[in-house]
């Protein structure tokens, strides 16, 4: 009732608000109750630096780790290619195409599977291919990448399936005894 009557919050024992604890928008915050030692800002910017040299070293590290499995998978996209045009060369599936698949084997390091499939034979003891026929080229390959190497245990990874599959088309006509 003696707020109604006019009487002000001083004299209910209310300090006034000072104005240095005053925010931008006139809220008031409590002082920070941090010794000055902990607010010297002197060297703050060094520690700053490492740390987003560090952060940016780490990030660089890890893109760098992702490009060996786009290459992998490229060097295998490129393997099937060359194998499909191979097969589209000679008409049939013969010691061309298998030379053709182990000398990329050994060039580009890795060992896929490889499975032909989707194809009719117009001799199949020779496995001869028909003109325009077709057929399909499937390469499957797990790269292990590893995420963590540890000098006391074998390093942490991730097997990520590879497959390719490219279809390709007989340029060789084969006259058949009849």
């Amino acid at each position: 009732m003696k707020a109604a009557n006019g009487i002000s919050a001083d004299a209910g024992g209310a300090r006034p608000m000072n104005s240095k604890h005053r925010g931008i928008w006139g809220r008031a915050y409590l002082p920070r109750p941090f010794p000055k030692l902990l607010l010297n800002k002197k060297g703050s910017s060094y520690f700053d630096l490492i740390i987003k040299t560090l952060v940016v070293i780490t990030l660089m590290a890890t893109v760098i780790s992702f490009l060996g499995v786009f290459t992998t998978y490229l060097n295998l996209n490129h393997m099937c290619r060359r194998v499909v045009r191979v097969v589209e060369l000679e008409g049939q599936i013969a010691e061309p195409v298998y030379d053709v698949f182990n000398r990329l084997k050994q060039q580009t390091g890795l060992s896929p599977e490889m499975i032909i499939e989707d194809v009719e034979y117009c001799d199949n003891q020779n496995q001869k291919i028909q003109l325009r026929d077709t057929f399909t080229v499937t390469m499957k390959y797990s790269h292990a990448f590893a995420i963590f190497k540890p000098s006391f245990a074998p390093p942490v990874e991730i097997h990520i399936p590879m497959k390719v599959s490219i279809s390709g088309m007989s340029a060789k006509y084969w006259k058949l005894p009849e």
